[in-house]
């Protein structure tokens, strides 16, 4: 491990310091070098060359034939299946289950307007349609945009919120994140134009691993890079949201770890990270998946009684006697609230 050299947190100024040279990344071959900030304590990697070429190793390939994508595929069949996909995913997941605890909190009414970035193969924006909402999904992969329409409808956009925060400024009540902002270069910019799409006093929820679960010292807890290019603390992402005046607050997982089976896997401080690399320059997996109970029961299952299965597998609370509930889980649930119209001269305008 070395200690040198140091650069700045691009989300609240401070000194980064190197924790680690040369991780290991997704593709085999590639290398990243990992930075803790001193002042909010977010890691994040920087970048040893362009992304593009491995991201088309990663991403490159058809989301409805690609094997990493089959857990989605499935969601989607799910969803489609479902009487109320909403309320099944909020039971079946911590992720899923923050964003529906946000909607209920912050009062959101039916007939809302929402947009959910990163939607994917749709599973989760048709879920919210079926809810009562009126949502559309933001995907930057044509392909699964292109499933995304065929199997569930029109309501589907191909690009990124860049390329729609003009056009479509302040049209939202919520914006919906799942798991996205992670992976983008550059987290601000993107805070930024999502909240531009936003009314004012309309709320973005984002949800991101969360690094504050993990022993400190960790360095390196989460998806290999480029997959992930950001583990956040909460206090990095209030950080974001500060400049641009905004709100955040923190859904509280008490409710759900109070009632619910969970687990949620900590870090062992000051080891080498152990995630990488996953497959060769040519997208080839280096190991082979294995198959366990939960892919030979999504295997064997309809999609719709695999959530259902897994939901009251969660209920069986007797199961985690001696695991004291928590506000935290293995992801964060921010809620950020775009300023009211009386307070928008004072936010900066959004990144071009």
């Amino acid at each position: 491990m070395s200690t040198q050299p140091a650069t700045s947190c691009a989300l609240c100024g401070a000194r980064a310091q190197r924790t680690y040279e040369s991780m290991e990344g997704y593709v085999q071959g590639s290398v990243f070098d990992v930075y803790e900030c001193s002042g909010c304590h977010t890691s994040f990697v920087l970048l040893h060359g362009p992304l593009e070429e491995e991201y088309n190793v990663i991403y490159g390939t058809d989301p409805t034939k690609d094997a990493g994508y089959a857990y989605y595929l499935y969601l989607a069949h799910a969803a489609r299946q479902l009487k109320n996909p909403l309320k099944d995913f909020g039971e079946f997941s911590a992720t899923f289950w923050g964003v529906v605890r946000a909607l209920e909190e912050e009062k959101i009414p039916a007939g809302a307007r929402i947009l959910e970035i990163g939607s994917g193969l749709g599973y989760l924006t048709h879920a919210l349609n079926k809810a009562g909402y009126r949502c559309e999904g933001l995907e930057y992969s044509s392909s699964a945009v292109t499933f995304a329409k065929e199997f569930f409808g029109e309501e589907h956009l191909l690009g990124s919120v860049e390329d729609i925060s003009v056009s479509r400024a302040e049209m939202y009540d919520v914006v919906i994140a799942t798991e996205v902002i992670e992976h983008v270069i550059d987290p601000n910019a993107f805070v930024a134009h999502a909240l531009a799409v936003l009314r004012p006093g309309g709320i973005l929820i984002l949800t991101t691993p969360i690094k504050d679960i993990h022993p400190q010292g960790t360095i390196w807890e989460t998806e290999p890079a480029p997959v992930h290019l950001w583990w956040f603390t909460e206090k990095g992402i209030e950080r974001i949201a500060e400049k641009h005046k905004a709100e955040t607050r923190f859904v509280d997982f008490m409710p759900y770890t109070s009632r619910k089976v969970w687990t949620v896997h900590r870090g062992t401080a000051h080891t080498p990270p152990t995630s990488g690399p996953v497959v060769d320059p040519e997208g080839k997996p280096l190991t082979p998946r294995k198959e366990g109970p939960k892919e030979l029961l999504m295997r064997v299952l309809p999609a719709w009684m695999y959530v259902k299965l897994v939901s009251f597998y969660h209920h069986l609370r007797f199961l985690q006697k001696d695991r004291t509930p928590t506000r935290y889980m293995y992801g964060m649930c921010a809620v950020i609230t775009k300023p009211n119209a009386d307070r928008m001269s004072s936010v900066p305008a959004a990144a071009s």
